[in-house]
């Protein structure tokens, strides 16, 4: 197999990489192409990604915390919980927000600030982990299009804040997520009117000293924000911490998700420049113009074979995914090239990052 530094004339097709060559490479850049360090540090990636798959098939959210549990999760000294109830009401400055603190031995809140009754209409006691992930039959404390979605993206931030090499501070790097919950419990009228709200949950691990490398104390911290959920889109996880550690974690956290997910780089990157025309043509030009700035290839797919990627390939793949990973709401056929754009968005997998995109192109062989 040739690659771009050898590449001649004569070649007779291009090989997209696959999602393991893809994670090994972004891996090797950013472990200063250390071979052992890449190496072993692919093996927990990989580990890590066998646990959460079984989160994936509906399993108990159980399964969830477990991976923190695998991290060491319970070493962390006793701290006292009214230390972390001071510091969390200093924080609370926001008309719209309220606090809960979970306890990783129990899988549920601890502590559920009881002005949400004020701010939800919702009394404290309903706001727990059964409600909110379709544990607990009598109450619906979530929307069916975004429960699976947010379950899978815990599992995904757990694993990968128990990578090695990252520090998280108190107060100042969170995992931060927004997903949408019924009105119908809440006692104010014009929330029930509005059917849903948008729910923004700032995630921080409490540790007994300000940094310290241990990812999993036994208690972390979640700061909620009440937005209105007309303008929702789909469930957005996102990492903030220093500059570079903040890029890290969310490749590696996209990377995660799209290898579970399992939809090829090839078609992720037709399905990414779906979002910017729905002419198969242009398609076809973008991403060849792509492969053509990386290697000097040019013209290699045609207007048809996008338009047969999608009908014969790529639409099925999708519904596929859906019907695998989505428990919760029923998974409709992919009957367009929008529907299948829409899912794969709702699932995390486009926008493709820039860095990522660029990662798959370069990854590129010849045969």
């Amino acid at each position: 197999m040739k690659n771009r530094k050898t590449l001649g004339k004569d070649f007779s097709k291009i090989v997209f990489p696959t999602w393991d060559e893809i994670v090994y490479s972004f891996l090797s850049q950013n472990l200063n192409n250390d071979p052992i360090a890449s190496s072993e540090y692919f093996k927990t990636f990989f580990d890590k990604i066998d646990k959460i798959r079984n989160i994936g098939f509906g399993n108990h959210i159980a399964e969830t915390m477990m991976i923190a549990v695998d991290a060491k999760a319970l070493d962390s000294p006793e701290v006292s919980k009214q230390e972390i109830y001071d510091l969390l009401k200093k924080s609370m400055n926001e008309i719209n927000e309220f606090f809960s603190v979970f306890e990783l031995t129990s899988g549920n809140f601890i502590e559920v600030d009881s002005t949400i009754e004020n701010k939800l209409g919702i009394k404290p006691e309903y706001f727990s982990i059964p409600n909110l992930f379709a544990l607990n039959p009598d109450i619906q404390l979530y929307h069916k299009a975004d429960v699976c979605q947010v379950i899978r993206w815990a599992g995904i931030a757990y694993a990968v804040l128990g990578l090695p090499n990252f520090k998280i501070d108190n107060f100042s790097d969170y995992y931060k997520i927004s997903f949408r919950v019924p009105t119908n419990l809440s006692s104010h009228e014009s929330l029930r009117s509005k059917n849903f709200v948008t729910l923004e949950k700032k995630c921080f691990l409490f540790c007994d000293t300000p940094s310290q490398s241990l990812k999993f104390p036994k208690y972390h911290f979640d700061r909620w924000s009440i937005y209105d959920a007309e303008n929702f889109t789909h469930v957005q996880p996102l990492f903030i911490s220093t500059p570079d550690q903040t890029d890290k974690l969310n490749s590696l956290a996209y990377l995660m998700n799209a290898f579970l997910l399992d939809i090829s780089p090839k078609y992720l990157l037709m399905l990414n420049q779906k979002r910017f025309t729905d002419r198969n043509k242009e398609v076809s030009n973008n991403i060849n113009a792509n492969i053509e700035h990386h290697f000097g290839i040019s013209n290699y797919f045609s207007e048809n074979q996008i338009a047969d990627s999608f009908a014969k390939t790529i639409r099925n793949k999708v519904h596929s995914m859906s019907l695998k990973w989505d428990f919760i709401q029923e998974a409709l056929p992919i009957n367009s090239d929008q529907q299948a754009l829409e899912t794969c968005a709702r699932f995390g997998l486009t926008p493709i990052p820039s860095k990522i995109e660029n990662l798959i192109y370069s990854c590129i062989s010849f045969e």
